[in-house]
């Protein structure tokens, strides 16, 4: 009897091999269609202040309509999403500052603060989250993300806070202890009150690091407004519920660049960020750091506008 050769279907090209005795040809093996598929759209939620869009962009909500959702683009622009994750509240809006082409400072490492802000965010949602505290981020890559934006987002949610974060970029003179400040609304007590919390909250925990701090010498809780008398910054301007600004530390101080660029910095600094809000939310307390006296500064702008903004994908 004539031997069989065995191969695979690429190899077989040729007559048919033979068959051993007894054998059949096994009837051909019939493959089923696939099934068919419909994709839908997610039934909208009227309900819907902001959306998570696929590419997980957050996304305020301007109108929800039969058709989709008509929203502000990162860039300020109108738009219109059919998907998304639709959110209805979060008590707790947190912003890293900077993003995109915007890298904000830069320690002698390389350590962008976009980067530096975001992990220290990521990290503090994760934790609230843990807690049962909602919360949602303004931006979740690096993009950029306008001022008015990220406010819009907050007063949107009507969320109890909006919570800035940002490393500093001078170089200051040396100090005991961080050099942590808190810029909060003018003549708003919430605003006072959550960034005395989330102060002694965070440097509690930054005090745990031996380093060469450097430090203003008016650091701490503090207004800062302009010569026209309003607040300076625009992340404390333009929302209308309570906002602060962190400058945690400055990345211009190598001893502390060097710090921020660790797993154990990232992880302190939202352990205090997170005690501090959690703090604001059970408790009636005030907090510490408070300087009386404003400070007084005119930003020559250059961030954190429209100009030159070009959105991420949204789809």
């Amino acid at each position: 009897m004539a031997s069989v050769a065995l191969c695979g279907l690429a190899a077989c090209t040729g007559a048919r091999p033979e068959l051993l005795v007894g054998e059949t040809i096994p009837p051909p093996t019939t493959i089923p269609a696939p099934a068919e598929t419909t994709t839908t759209a997610p039934p909208l939620v009227a309900e819907a202040k902001a959306i998570i869009s696929p590419t997980g962009v957050v996304l305020p909500v301007r109108e929800v309509t039969d058709a989709g959702y008509v929203v502000t683009t990162p860039c300020a622009e109108e738009g219109f999403l059919v998907w998304g994750t639709p959110i209805s509240e979060a008590r707790v809006v947190l912003d890293p500052g900077h993003g995109g082409d915007e890298s904000g400072a830069v320690g002698a490492n390389d350590l962008a603060e976009k980067d530096l802000n975001l992990s220290v965010v990521k990290r503090t949602a994760a934790i609230l989250t843990q807690r049962g505290i909602s919360n949602v981020l303004t931006r979740t890559a690096d993009y950029r993300v306008p001022l008015r934006v990220r406010s819009e987002i907050a007063d949107r949610l009507q969320s109890d806070m909006l919570v800035s974060v940002h490393h500093n970029a001078p170089q200051l003179g040396n100090s005991d202890g961080p050099g942590t400040e808190i810029f909060v609304q003018s003549g708003n007590r919430d605003s006072r009150r959550l960034g005395g919390l989330i102060y002694e909250k965070t440097v509690e925990q930054l005090d745990q690091f031996d380093i060469q701090w450097v430090s203003a010498r008016d650091a701490g809780v503090i207004e800062v407004r302009n010569s026209e008398g309003l607040d300076s910054y625009g992340m404390i301007r333009r929302p209308t519920v309570p906002a602060v600004l962190l400058e945690l530390g400055y990345l211009a101080n190598p001893a502390e660049a060097e710090l921020f660029a660790t797993p154990e910095y990232v992880e302190a600094a939202a352990i205090g960020l997170a005690d501090g809000i959690e703090t604001y939310l059970t408790f009636d307390f005030d907090g510490s750091g408070f300087r009386e006296t404003p400070r007084i500064f005119n930003p020559k702008g250059g961030t954190g506008g429209i100009l030159g903004c070009v959105d991420p994908a949204l789809e």
